[in-house]
């Protein structure tokens, strides 16, 4: 919102004062359309739902299967999916597990 440039007999502060107001609401648009494309790309949670809520679908590109996650930890997929169901960091997808690429992240770098 911007609020209106109060009248100022001095034109350069006049002019000054209404560039502050055109910056703070350009600045309000680009934080806008970044939460927005955050959103988009699954880096933080749509406003009104838990942080920590999981995708809707398995194909969200945060979730990688078990073969994927056991590459990218460098460990078995067995060890994946024990930490799937001991440490929170999968969820089960129909009958698969999908791994949380950012639970997995942590996770390594809290442990190893």
């Amino acid at each position: 919102m911007s609020s209106p440039v109060p009248s100022v007999p001095d034109a350069t502060l006049a002019g000054f004062l209404a560039d502050v107001d055109a910056a703070q609401a350009n600045l309000q648009a680009c934080q806008g359309r970044l939460a927005a494309y955050l959103v988009h790309c699954g880096r933080i949670a749509p406003p009104g739902t838990e942080a920590g809520a999981w995708p809707a679908s398995a194909a969200h590109p945060d979730l990688l299967t078990v073969a994927h996650a056991a590459a990218r930890a460098g460990r078995h997929a067995d060890t994946i999916t024990r930490w799937c169901r001991e440490r929170g960091i999968g969820k089960m997808y129909g009958k698969r597990w999908r791994v949380s690429v950012r639970r997995l992240d942590v996770l390594l770098k809290q442990n190893f």
